[in-house]
């Protein structure tokens, strides 16, 4: 039985990731429909909340990526017309967003981290911070984007051409090792998934645009060992962030040490048809269309 009867689907925006939103939004949209709710489509804007305020619905279905969409910026905005929303709200979403906050949080309660620097990119073009190869990511961005690894001085000059926009930077100790994603659905609902990528890891092309080229492995080919455990410490920092509903957990199982690093939390992680968590969800028994609904009933104002 459906909580709520009018959906406000919010897609688009303004972050780097529109394009990802837009897709997002069709599947999601379909779903609803299936679902038999009345759905209103709004590309988000600034006038977001005079939209909500004239369209006045039950629940507002958010599908925005990037900043913006998932830096609690617009849960702010939606929190003023006191219409529940799918998702983590703003402390959570603000915490997840900003890569260094988080891992302070991530160390705080002992999660394995890689060595990282909070730096700028003048200063990566003066000096080399710490011994190649490293990798350079935003401190605020999702979906891997501007993110690379250096491996030479013509990595990093490349890097610096390409993101000459940027202000403030990670620079990121180098591990090497399986990429597991974990989701997190609901208080405990749990799944995760081995990405074998495309390029030399799992980036914007290889997770949008690879053509099928990037292998989604589940279950992991680690121990049922490993797999509860690296669940477990997804669980562990999902609440410790503050998070709602779904979300998605990166780690890297290195190598030589078999310890699980954690990189980062993703509290609006993409529904588009190569997207993990659908498909981490129908692993478990649970289609898209009831991912959706689930979603969506268990939407709630966060204040």
């Amino acid at each position: 039985m459906n909580k709520y009867k009018k959906v406000m689907l919010i897609y688009g925006g303004i972050s780097s990731e529109r394009e990802i939103s837009i897709i997002s939004s069709e599947g999601i949209n379909d779903a609803l429909i299936r679902n038999n709710y009345e759905v209103i489509k709004i590309d988000a804007n600034e006038n977001l909340e005079s939209e909500i305020k004239k369209h006045k619905p039950d629940v507002i279905f958010n599908a925005l990526h990037g900043t913006w969409g998932e830096d609690g910026e617009v849960q702010r905005i939606i929190e003023l017309t006191n219409v529940p929303y799918t998702n983590s709200g703003i402390k959570a979403s603000e915490l997840a967003m900003d890569k260094h906050k988080s891992s302070e949080k991530f160390i705080d309660i002992n999660m394995s981290y890689p060595k990282t620097i909070l730096s700028s990119l003048k200063h990566i073009k003066e000096k080399n911070p710490m011994n190649y190869p490293y990798v350079l990511k935003p401190r605020n961005e999702g979906s891997s984007v501007g993110v690379g690894i250096v491996k030479n001085d013509d990595d990093k000059k490349k890097y610096l051409d390409q993101n000459k926009e940027r202000d403030e930077i990670l620079i990121q100790k180098f591990i090497e090792g399986k990429e597991i994603q974990v989701a997190i659905y609901g208080d405990n609902k749990t799944g995760s998934i081995e990405i074998d990528p495309k390029n030399e890891f799992y980036d914007y092309e290889s997770k949008y645009f690879d053509n099928g080229q990037t292998k989604h492995i589940i279950p992991p080919r680690i121990t049922d060992q490993q797999i509860i455990f690296v669940e477990k410490l997804a669980l562990k920092a999902h609440n410790a962030l503050g998070c709602k509903g779904i979300s998605r957990t990166d780690f890297i199982l290195e190598k030589e040490s078999e310890i699980f690093y954690i990189l980062e939390i993703n509290t609006q992680p993409g529904m588009t048809p190569t997207s993990l968590v659908p498909e981490i969800a129908k692993s478990k028994g649970t289609d898209f269309d009831e991912l959706i609904n689930w979603i969506l009933n268990d939407a709630s104002t966060n204040r």
